[in-house]
């Protein structure tokens, strides 16, 4: 899914605890949904 230029992503690694924080802004909800899966799933193959 792209955002098309109109948006911003942001995955941040805690430093304190086991999580990966994935942030998304865009102006159409349901790809802004789908991006998230998208990397949730990728996160979760590559890190477990």
């Amino acid at each position: 899914a792209s955002l098309g230029g109109k948006g911003r992503v942001l995955v941040r690694v805690s430093g304190t605890e086991p999580v990966v924080r994935v942030m998304i802004e865009g102006e159409e909800p349901a790809k802004v949904e789908r991006l998230a899966r998208d990397i949730a799933l990728v996160i979760e193959k590559e890190l477990g």
